[in-house]
C-alpha cells in the first residue's frame, strides 16, 4: 500500500476520535517507524496547509497520537439530553426527527453514538409527533433569517376554525411551548404582537413594505418566557394565589414568581407572580381544588364563573 494510502487510514482513525499508536501501524504497514513518523508529519503540514481547526497531539499517557480540535466540542452527555429533550417535544414529523438526531449524534464519535444509541432506542421507535403533520425545519429557519433581516412579510394563515386570512406582519421571534412552535410577530393593523403557530403559517413571501414599530412596543422573548403560559396572550397581571400542591410545580411554571408567606397549618403557601391572564386562567383550572385565586378580583370571579359552567354541565 502506497503512502497516501497509509496516510488516508491514519487521518480517518484521527478524526474518528482513536488513539493512533505507531508501533500499531508499522506492524500493520510493514515498515519502519521512520516512515510512519513522515506520515505524521505530512498529516500535520495537511492540516495546517488547510487551516483545519485540529492539532495532531502526541499524548504520553496514552502513548500515542490523537487529533484535538480548537472548536468547542459537545459531550456525549449533553447530546443524549438535548435528543431525550427533543423526542420529548414531539415538535417535528417522524422524517425530520430522524435527520436531526441523526446529525446530533453525528456530533460525537462513533463509539459514544454506540453509548448513546441503545438509550434512545425505545423512545425512537415508538415516536409520534403532533398531528400537524408540517415539515417545519425550513420554515423556522426561513423565519430566523427573516427576523435577523427586520423583513417585513405576507402569510396566508389557517385559524383555529379552518378559515384562512391573510396578514402583513414583522417577525420577532421564534418560540417552542407546548409541542408546538410559534412565531411571534408584531401586526401594524392591531399595533401589538400577535402569536401565529408555525404549523398553521401555510403561505409565505417577503413584501417591499417597511414596518416600524415604537421602542415600547418591542418584543422581548426572554421576559415572555416568564409570564406566559400555553402561548396565549392577554393581559399582563399580578396574580395572588393560595397553593396546596407540589409547590415547585407552581413555581416553574411561573418562573418570576416568589412565595409571599407559607401557612404550616393549612399545608399551603402564598404565591404572587407576574404573568398573563389568559394563560394563567388555563393553569389555574387544571389545579382544581389545590388552588384559591385571591388577587386580581376579576380573574377570580372568572374562575368561578368557569366552574359555575362546569359544574352546569354535569348537573344535567
Amino acid at each position: 500500500m502506497n503512502a497516501a494510502y497509509r496516510q488516508l487510514f491514519i487521518f480517518q482513525q484521527l478524526l474518528s476520535g482513536l488513539v493512533v499508536h505507531k508501533q500499531d501501524l508499522v506492524k500493520r504497514f510493514n515498515v519502519n517507524a521512520r516512515v510512519i513518523q513522515r506520515d505524521f508529519s505530512q498529516i500535520r503540514q495537511f492540516i495546517d496547509d488547510q487551516q483545519l481547526f485540529y492539532q495532531m497531539q502526541y499524548k504520553r499517557g496514552l502513548n500515542g497520537y490523537v487529533l484535538e480540535t480548537d472548536q468547542d466540542s459537545i459531550s456525549k452527555q449533553s447530546i443524549l439530553v438535548i435528543i431525550k429533550t427533543l423526542l420529548a417535544s414531539r415538535s417535528l414529523t417522524s422524517k425530520e426527527m430522524k435527520t436531526t438526531v441523526n446529525g446530533l449524534l453525528n456530533l460525537v464519535t462513533p463509539e459514544e453514538q454506540h453509548e448513546i444509541r441503545p438509550i434512545i432506542q425505545n423512545e425512537s421507535f415508538y415516536y409520534l409527533p403532533v398531528h400537524h403533520d408540517q415539515p417545519l425545519l425550513r420554515t423556522i429557519w426561513q423565519f430566523s433569517q427573516f427576523i435577523i433581516k427586520k423583513q417585513a412579510i405576507q402569510i396566508t394563515y389557517q385559524r383555529q376554525r379552518g378559515e384562512y386570512k391573510t396578514y402583513i406582519i414583522l417577525p420577532e421571534s421564534v418560540i417552542f411551548s407546548e409541542y408546538y412552535f410559534y412565531i411571534i410577530a408584531f401586526n401594524p393593523q392591531g399595533k401589538g404582537n400577535r402569536f401565529f403557530r408555525a404549523d398553521r403559517i401555510k403561505d409565505y413571501h417577503q413584501v417591499n413594505k417597511k414596518i416600524t414599530q415604537n421602542y415600547a412596543d418591542r418584543f422581548e422573548d426572554g421576559k415572555l418566557r416568564q409570564q406566559i403560559q400555553y402561548m396565549q396572550p392577554g393581559q399582563t397581571i399580578t396574580l395572588l394565589f393560595e397553593f396546596s400542591g407540589i409547590v415547585e410545580a407552581a413555581l416553574d411554571r411561573f418562573p418570576n414568581s416568589v412565595v409571599k408567606k407559607r401557612d404550616s397549618v393549612r399545608h399551603c403557601v402564598l404565591i404572587e407572580a407576574k404573568t398573563y391572564d389568559t394563560g394563567a386562567k388555563m393553569w389555574l383550572l387544571s389545579q382544581g381544588n389545590l388552588v384559591n385565586v385571591l388577587k386580581p378580583t376579576k380573574l377570580r370571579d372568572e374562575i368561578r364563573a368557569e366552574l359555575h359552567a362546569i359544574l352546569q354541565k354535569y348537573d344535567d
